[in-house]
């Protein structure tokens, strides 16, 4: 307990309550509980012995008696107890000395008489009850507790080091698709009237709206790369679906999720980059570009 000096037991065999106020009988010294305190509730011993001049203060409730040199009467020792606020005529007499109210705080005087201070263990000190916590009055156990932990910590982690060796972590090789060379040489407008007269494609498209690009097939294709034209104009995913039957592969991406590996992509080269299907093919690819049409799953990897 923090507080383990308060509190007593009631002395009256028939009561024995647990008072933490508990009132000490001027008459018999037995501690009592605050039902019993007066000399006639705990049937006093000493009450028969005791002079009949003695009379009760109704406003601190002790005893009162008049010395013997002054011959007054109970009820005018009273009325003078009163008017000296409850000093004068006590019955016994008080001599208990004063508590030291002084709390081990600078300045602090704020022990309470009817409680006590309060030991510290940490510091072997006393203080009031406001400041009997070790965090309220700065008590050193609390920096010797720090230090103990620090110095745990910093042995725990010397232990480790010596029982753990540090593994150096490999990253994983960085992949990327397996590059294809393109078709073009270099590009130039003699190369493009080549590949004019050399290109297949839909006689519907207009001359002015055609794209000419180097089409390479699959694997599993038994065709080999084509120069073919296209509308500048259509998608990717309509330029897909014509290669794929240029190049003779089954196509069925409208029945595929994006992840399987039987999907159906178009990638420029040399970058292998997939083409969006929504985009147009004039905003993604220019005359003379190399793309590949391929499965997801037949795509190689090599480390960079």
């Amino acid at each position: 307990m923090e507080l383990p000096q308060i509190g007593k037991h009631c002395q009256l065999d028939t009561c024995k309550t647990l008072d933490f106020l508990p009132v000490a009988c001027p008459l018999c010294q037995g501690t009592f509980c605050a039902k019993h305190r007066l000399p006639l509730d705990h049937t006093c011993s000493q009450w028969s012995s005791i002079d009949r001049q003695l009379i009760q203060c109704d406003v601190c409730q002790h005893l009162i008696r008049a010395p013997e040199t002054e011959n007054s009467s109970p009820e005018a020792s009273l009325e003078k107890h009163k008017e000296s606020k409850c000093k004068l005529y006590l019955y016994p007499a008080n001599d208990t000395p004063k508590m030291n109210r002084a709390c081990a705080i600078k300045g602090c005087k704020d022990i309470d008489p009817r409680v006590g201070p309060v030991h510290c263990d940490g510091c072997d000190q006393d203080f009031c009850l406001r400041h009997r916590h070790p965090a309220s009055h700065v008590c050193k156990s609390l920096i010797e507790d720090e230090q103990r932990k620090m110095k745990r910590k910093i042995d725990a982690q010397e232990k480790l080091a010596k029982t753990f060796t540090t593994t150096t972590t490999t990253e994983p090789k960085k992949t990327k698709l397996k590059t294809v060379p393109v078709k073009t040489k270099n590009g130039g407008m003699v190369e493009l009237m080549k590949m004019k007269s050399q290109a297949k494609g839909s006689s519907s498209v207009p001359v002015t709206s055609r794209m000419y690009l180097y089409v390479q097939c699959p694997k599993a294709s038994s065709l080999e790369s084509q120069s073919v034209y296209f509308d500048k104009k259509s998608s990717v995913g309509r330029v897909l679906d014509s290669i794929a039957d240029i190049c003779k592969v089954n196509n069925k991406n409208n029945t595929l999720s994006p992840t399987d590996p039987e999907r159906l992509e178009l990638y420029k080269c040399p970058e292998m980059t997939i083409l969006n299907k929504s985009s147009i093919l004039e905003d993604v690819l220019k005359n003379l570009d190399t793309v590949l049409l391929e499965r997801q799953g037949s795509m190689v990897l090599e480390e960079e």
